[in-house]
């Protein structure tokens, strides 16, 4: 695919930053009253910077173009970027404005979550702010519709090059907005809730269609353990089965993970079927861990997992 071309970044992100509070409970608070927390953490998060949080991790060479408040969130946001060699040229703290925080209960037993959040107050990029020479100075841009309108233009942007437009369509985010995004992305992989809302179908085959029809190479649905299926140019659908993970803690970010790591793959060239593999394994890795970031592994790791998956099989 062109996402092999030779350009100095692989991956760039357009999307919104944020800092979760991760804790987890035995069970989520039905009513009024006191519950005890086992474990904390504290860390960045959001769809599409999770994702390239996780690139970078793998060894891609990523950006981020993002504008959040320049208050303590936004700077252990940046901060965490910077630790794993995310290019932050574009990424922008907004002074006397505040960073979106998410507080996020896990359920010990299972890894289920319940998420509230407070919206931060900065201002959503504009069309003539984005950095149209970074965005196609990458093989890829990855987005999932944060800074409307302005990341349309970054799609057309980006189609006018060599490269790549992947979309993140993620549980709960379906709007009817997104149709006139759609045409535009050459990478399309969601949650099985967005394709249902979008193809207005429980089948899963009318659903990768609908995906499909929209003019994307690769159409992908996620389904979390019953893993994903995808349906490509150069064959029929196929299923990736999610691995299991030796204990679940949390499925925070496993979806951005899975995004990140499938992304990772296509700018190195990989045939989709990999990329699929090489994703379900790092998504099945983070969800050992508490947080969206908590176990976000780098390559050798992923291939060990990988390796021992394989010999399992085998035997």
């Amino acid at each position: 695919m062109r996402a092999e071309s030779d350009k100095p970044l692989d991956i760039i992100g357009l999307g919104m930053s944020m800092i979760d509070l991760l804790q987890v409970v035995d069970e989520f608070p039905g009513e009024e009253g006191i519950t005890e927390v086992e474990e904390t953490r504290l860390m960045g998060g959001g769809p599409v910077p999770t994702a390239i949080f996780a690139a970078a991790t793998l060894g891609a060479r990523t950006a981020m173009i993002d504008r959040i408040g320049a208050d303590w969130r936004g700077e252990q946001v940046a901060r965490e970027f910077r630790e794993a060699g995310v290019d932050l040229t574009h990424f922008a703290l907004e002074p006397d404005r505040t960073t979106t925080f998410g507080s996020v209960l896990v359920r010990k037993r299972d890894g289920a979550r319940h998420v509230v959040f407070s919206p931060g107050n900065f201002s959503p990029l504009q069309s003539d702010e984005l950095p149209l020479g970074a965005i196609q100075s990458a093989k890829i841009l990855h987005l999932n519709g944060r800074h409307w309108p302005a990341c349309l233009d970054a799609a057309d942007a980006m189609r006018e090059t060599e490269g790549l437009v992947s979309f993140d369509g993620g549980a709960n985010r379906f709007e009817k907005r997104f149709l006139e995004l759609l045409p535009k992305v050459d990478v399309l992989i969601v949650a099985q809730d967005f394709a249902e809302k979008l193809s207005e179908s429980t089948d899963r085959d009318a659903q990768l269609e609908s995906l499909r029809s929209y003019g994307a190479s690769i159409a992908g649905i996620t389904e979390g353990a019953d893993g994903s299926w995808f349906s490509t140019e150069e064959e029929n659908t196929f299923h990736q089965p999610a691995f299991p993970a030796q204990e679940v803690i949390d499925t925070t970010g496993c979806g951005d993970v899975f995004h990140g790591a499938f992304l990772y793959g296509l700018t190195n060239g990989k045939p989709v079927r990999d990329c699929a593999r090489l994703a379900s394994a790092a998504a099945a890795l983070n969800a050992t861990a508490l947080g969206g970031r908590g176990k976000i592994s780098p390559l050798a790791e992923v291939e060990q997992f990988l390796e021992t998956e394989n010999s399992g099989n085998a035997g």
